[in-house]
C-alpha cells in the first residue's frame, strides 16, 4: 500500500513539474499561432488581411514594451 502511494506521489510530483515548464513565452508563441491559424480559416480575400493584422511582435519585444508601460 505504502509503495503505491510513494508511486503515486512520485507522478504526481513528475507531472507538477512538467506543467510548470511551460513558460509565458511558450503560452504567447501558442496564442499568435492559434490567431495565425484563424486566419488561414478564412475565405482567401479575408485570410490575407487577417494575416497582415496579426501581431508580429517578438516575445522579446513584447516583454520589453509591457515593462516600459508598468514604469511610470
Amino acid at each position: 500500500m505504502r509503495e503505491k502511494q510513494f508511486i503515486a506521489y512520485i507522478l504526481y510530483t513528475f507531472l507538477i513539474l512538467a506543467i510548470s515548464s511551460c513558460t509565458t513565452q511558450a503560452w504567447y508563441e501558442s496564442v499568435k499561432q492559434g490567431a495565425a491559424n484563424n486566419c488561414r480559416n478564412e475565405p482567401p480575400s479575408e485570410s490575407e488581411r487577417c494575416l497582415e493584422n496579426l501581431n508580429k511582435q517578438s516575445y522579446q519585444e513584447y516583454k520589453k514594451n509591457r515593462s516600459n508601460e508598468k514604469s511610470p
